[in-house]
């Protein structure tokens, strides 16, 4: 049985629930007569009908899956005075306005059922993406982030497939976070020598103790997921590289800072995959991380110097390939290498099948295929172009569902309350 009620306007109030309410005694018990009339039916032809009502907030929650600033707008809207500016001070003087205050009332108190929850799954993912803005949207998006993680772990019950695939962009897109959680540190932390820019998930005054739990929960939720574990890996490592690049180009190279960056990415996925707990999670991931590389740029200024930045996801990867105990750190790791001027003798990109260089002299590494991959371990194995330190240091970074600082999956969960998970 469908609604045809359209979806409300963004401006209008929330239904207050995905099951719409009869109408009338009458109407009540024409649709008690009709439900039992089909369960009737349906035990006596040996199969057990299902009886349910759309929900009249899945199709507008829907459509803002493909545009972050649309998602943005309606899950924070603002009065009008904001001053989206594009400072680089990461002030922390945005305050939402009360509509959307208003807006997330109504979304955490309404009624949710599974084809709403992923609907909204979808489009917070999308407004996750923003977070990277360094001017108000990346507030909004951050404060944004912050009240769906919060809501979503007080309904994992609805978490479908699809839901956890989204949450695990969601997650994706909170790497500064998930390397706090793995590492034992406030869900706020920079890491040494701020290595991490971004707003704190904290923003506009969430709760950080409120915000540390349901981050932890929902992570433990949708770590048996293969497709959330793959997008949570894609988005952390680019992160990752990205930073790694940013930070060494003002800071200086060097062999031990690049090998620190990627050690604490490794500590975020190997919680995952500790938590997930089979080989499937752990493949998932490295496939993940090996993907990462699809989403970083790399720009050269003049002075030759490469710097990597990376595009934040916004929807999952339809049908990932997820191959059979293949490492997925090397491909990012190597490109920071490589573009870092860390490789003494860089292969030949003429001759070598795993190995680039564009106009602009930028480095990439692709392995995507099997002699892709056999190639690039033989010239490792040989010394990575006479570059034995880097060898020595990366080789032993890796994705094996061995956090450095977590034991078992009931360590977490006392750490962080999860008793009742």
């Amino acid at each position: 049985m469908e609604s045809t009620t359209p979806a409300p306007a963004p401006s209008a109030p929330l239904p207050e629930s995905d099951h719409r309410p009869t109408h009338g005694a009458r109407r009540r018990v024409v649709v008690v007569v009709l439900i039992l009339a089909l369960v009737v039916v349906g035990v006596a032809g040996g199969a057990w009908w299902r009886v349910w009502v759309e929900d009249p907030l899945e199709a507008q929650l829907a459509e803002l899956a493909n545009d972050p600033a649309a998602a943005l707008n309606y899950l924070a809207p603002t009065d009008g005075n904001d001053d989206d500016s594009d400072d680089d001070d990461f002030s922390d003087g945005w305050v939402p306005s009360d509509e959307a205050r208003t807006r997330w009332d109504q979304l955490t108190g309404r009624h949710w059922g599974t084809k709403g929850i992923t609907a909204l799954t979808q489009a917070l993912a999308a407004a996750s993406s923003l977070r990277t803005d360094t001017g108000e949207d990346g507030q909004r998006a951050t404060w944004v982030t912050a009240q769906g993680i919060i809501l979503l772990a007080n309904h994992t019950n609805r978490l479908t497939d699809q839901a956890k695939a989204n949450t695990g962009v969601i997650l994706g897109n909170c790497p500064t976070e998930l390397i706090a959680l793995a590492q034992r540190f406030p869900i706020t932390s920079t890491g040494p020598d701020n290595y991490y820019e971004a707003f704190p998930i904290t923003t506009a005054g969430t709760d950080e103790q409120t915000l540390t739990t349901a981050t932890a929960h929902l992570l433990y939720e949708v770590a048996d997921s293969t497709e959330a574990a793959y997008e949570i890996a894609r988005a952390t490592t680019a992160y990752t590289a990205a930073r790694a690049s940013q930070y060494m180009n003002t800071h200086g190279t060097s062999t031990d800072t690049l090998a620190d960056f990627y050690a604490r990415n490794a500590d975020a996925l190997n919680l995952l995959t500790l938590l997930g707990g089979t080989t499937d999670i752990t493949d998932a991931a490295n496939a993940g991380a090996a993907a990462s590389t699809d989403l970083l740029t790399i720009t050269t200024n003049t002075n030759g110097q490469h710097t990597i930045t990376h595009t934040p996801t916004t929807t999952p990867q339809p049908n990932p390939t997820i191959p059979t105990g293949t490492p997925g750190l090397p491909a990012p790791i190597y490109t920071n290498a490589f573009n870092a001027g860390l490789i003494n003798n860089p292969p030949d990109p003429n001759t070598a099948t795993w190995y680039t260089t564009d106009t602009n002299g930028a480095h990439h590494v692709i392995l995507e295929t099997n002699e892709q991959q056999r190639n690039f371990y033989t010239w490792v194995t040989d010394g990575s172009g006479n570059s034995l330190d880097v060898k020595h240091v990366m080789n032993r970074i890796g994705i094996n569902g061995n956090p450095e600082r977590w034991r078992t999956t009931d360590d977490f969960k006392d750490t962080y309350g999860g008793d009742d998970w």
